[in-house]
């Protein structure tokens, strides 16, 4: 009887075990499901997909199933990272959510995330190659004016390279038109200028902007020191190319021209301001033939003679800066 006790002892303590190992497993598994349960109800309810996650880290845009905190987890999370360090597929994500979405907020953040990489010449060519151009310009007939400003700040940033510029000719004469008919001084106007002055330094599409030269003027009258320091950078570029004198000798000067020499502007206003005539002044030299020039002209009110302008220069000359005076001695000189 004792060994038949023994035996039946250890067979009780055999099966005691199993079912407690069962048990404790049972436990574990219960326990890491409602792990997993809770980990994925903070998640929104599901798995992100690998482009919303990579939408996500490059806009740092709100998603439906998207959690800032489990993205900031996830390997190659590019939140914290400088524009320049974007990938193609970042950029292709970004270009995709701008084209496919017309909630305003979202497409200025996106512009947003593109204008910052656009800052950088690699991503400036890679943007190009995806196709990017034609959609960011493609934001300029959005009814939201705010998305239109972060639209011209981006094309501000892609305009700096010269071969965004070749593909970019085609939206000239409609950044024309808003830089003509949006409110003056407003944000997108100066946005707008900002990038015809990019466009405008070599003089490959000068000839595009001709018969927008009597609003430049207008705008060098009315416009705020911002706008005229815009406008001025423009017509620098612009009388630096000897083939547009005529059209900017010949363009009617704003009644209150004159008034922009007076030696109590700005620096900025003045300096630039005297550079575009003594271009102008060393292209005169260049013209050959007679030109009849109306009484308002550019170059009636600049080079007439006797002029109220030869008084400012000679006003000028007393100017406290050498660059101002250095100027004024190329128009005097010429």
């Amino acid at each position: 009887m004792g060994a038949v006790d023994e035996g039946r002892w250890a067979l009780r303590l055999a099966v005691g075990l199993l079912a407690g190992g069962v048990g404790l497993y049972a436990l574990y598994k219960l326990t890491l499901n409602r792990h997993q349960e809770e980990q994925v109800g903070r998640g929104g309810g599901g798995r992100q997909s690998e482009k919303q996650k990579l939408v996500h880290t490059v806009s740092g845009l709100k998603l439906a199933a998207a959690n800032r905190g489990i993205a900031d987890a996830q390997p190659g999370c590019v939140l914290t990272k400088s524009p320049d360090s974007l990938e193609q597929r970042h950029l292709q994500v970004v270009l995709g959510l701008l084209q496919g979405t017309s909630d305003s907020s979202t497409r200025e953040q996106t512009l947003v995330t593109l204008g910052n990489s656009a800052a950088f010449t690699t991503n400036q060519d890679l943007i190009r190659k995806l196709g990017g151009l034609n959609i960011v310009a493609n934001c300029l007939s959005d009814e939201v004016t705010s998305v239109k400003v972060k639209a011209m700040n981006v094309l501000n940033n892609l305009s700096m390279s010269l071969a965004n510029q070749e593909e970019l000719k085609v939206w000239i004469p409609q950044i024309l038109e808003i830089v003509e008919a949006t409110t003056l001084n407003s944000e997108l106007q100066v946005a707008g200028l900002r990038v015809l002055t990019n466009i405008s330094v070599t003089n490959n599409y000068h000839h595009m902007v001709t018969n927008s030269i009597p609003h430049f003027l207008k705008l060098l009258a009315e416009g705020t020191e911002s706008v005229k320091v815009q406008i001025l950078k423009i017509l620098v570029n612009l009388s630096a190319n000897p083939s547009m004198a005529h059209d900017l000798l010949c363009a009617q000067a704003p009644l209150s021209f004159l008034l922009l020499f007076d030696s109590c502007g700005h620096k900025d206003v003045l300096l630039r301001l005297l550079i575009f005539v003594a271009n102008l002044k060393e292209s005169l030299n260049l013209l050959q033939g007679s030109v009849q020039y109306e009484m308002e002209s550019i170059h009636s009110v600049l080079f007439g003679n006797p002029t109220p302008f030869s008084h400012k220069l000679q006003t000028l000359m007393l100017y406290q800066d050498n660059e101002v005076k250095h100027q004024v001695a190329r128009i005097i000189i010429k």
